[in-house]
């Protein structure tokens, strides 16, 4: 059923993330990764910083935020297409820093070495 597919109870969140990009999400949508930071911040509701038009600032880059919220509108089934090298990079750090994706972790973090010339990638 249609209903089964949005949680019509979760409240819908305003966001203005770096200052560029304004989008909306459901709660539950931002808090669906359990145990991410994203969901700590957003199950909890505290701690978050408005601007005067009563949206949710973050200050993240916009553009990565919103392939962000796409990859998790799709259960995180569907990895996104990049044409840039750069926007697959600043993905990646963006799934790092709100920790989503924790069985993968170890390798978010030697991809991730492999851009500060750390360590060589070798992804499994």
């Amino acid at each position: 059923m249609v209903k089964d597919k949005f949680k019509y109870e979760s409240p819908i969140i305003k966001l203005n993330v770096g200052g560029t990009h304004k989008m909306a999400a459901d709660q539950a949508l931002l808090a669906s990764v359990e145990g991410s930071d994203l969901a700590k911040l957003f199950n909890q509701m505290h701690m978050l910083k408005y601007t005067d038009d009563k949206e949710v600032f973050l200050d993240r880059d916009g553009r990565t935020f919103e392939t962000l919220l796409n990859y998790l509108r799709n259960d995180r089934k569907i990895f996104p297409d990049f044409k840039e090298r750069q926007d697959e990079n600043m993905f990646f750090k963006e799934l790092h820093f709100w920790k989503i994706d924790q069985e993968h972790r170890a390798w978010q973090e030697q991809y991730l070495g492999t851009l500060n010339g750390s360590a060589p990638a070798t992804p499994n």
